[in-house]
């Protein structure tokens, strides 16, 4: 090291190659691109609106597609995605504005048959049974989005296996509650 700074000092028209990569690399960060003025008024507007009308002919195509059958060619790229990002808000909302409970969250006990003459008692149990169903399936479906969206340290196996096991077990009680998941 001690020998390039004697050459430099003893010949300063060479050129110091360190500083010049540092130069570019300055150059090249993001930050310097986002303080010129021309990228901020003229490249950016520009290049997203083009973006924006070459993609509008897909946009339409999509947008007629789940008119059509309510579902596009897009979400079938990526089902997973598209059905936890669809049933966690019907779900939320199903469980806030419900109308009433299944017939499957009521219990016959000491040979009553609440079906024909439930309680008070027996109402108020069946639908505290029937929001826990619905809101276990809701916490398995946001802790499914967590791991899909990466929010989950793969370092930790032990966080990311209760996840997925959460996940599973939301879906399975969609499936044995799912004529029961109606407005």
């Amino acid at each position: 090291m001690d020998r390039l700074m004697k050459i430099h000092e003893e010949h300063p028209d060479i050129v110091d190659w360190e500083e010049e990569i540092e130069d570019a690399e300055d150059m090249l960060s993001e930050e310097f691109w986002k303080e010129q003025w021309y990228v901020k008024y003229i490249t950016w507007p520009i290049g997203t609106a083009y973006r924006w009308l070459r993609e509008l002919p897909y946009r339409v195509k999509y947008y007629r597609q789940r008119g059509q059958r309510c579902w596009s060619d897009q979400d079938a790229w990526a089902i997973d995605y598209w059905l936890i990002e669809g049933l966690i808000p019907m779900i939320e909302r199903l469980k806030d504005n419900k109308l009433g409970v299944p017939a499957s969250m009521y219990r016959v006990e000491d040979g009553v048959d609440v079906d024909l003459n439930p309680t008070d008692e027996a109402d108020r149990l069946a639908e505290q049974r029937w929001d826990n169903k619905l809101g276990e399936i809701i916490y398995g479906l946001k802790c499914a989005k967590k791991l899909q969206d990466g929010g989950v340290i793969y370092d930790d196996k032990g966080l990311s296996k209760r996840l997925a096991k959460s996940s599973e077990r939301s879906f399975v009680l969609i499936g044995k509650h799912l004529f029961n998941l109606w407005d």
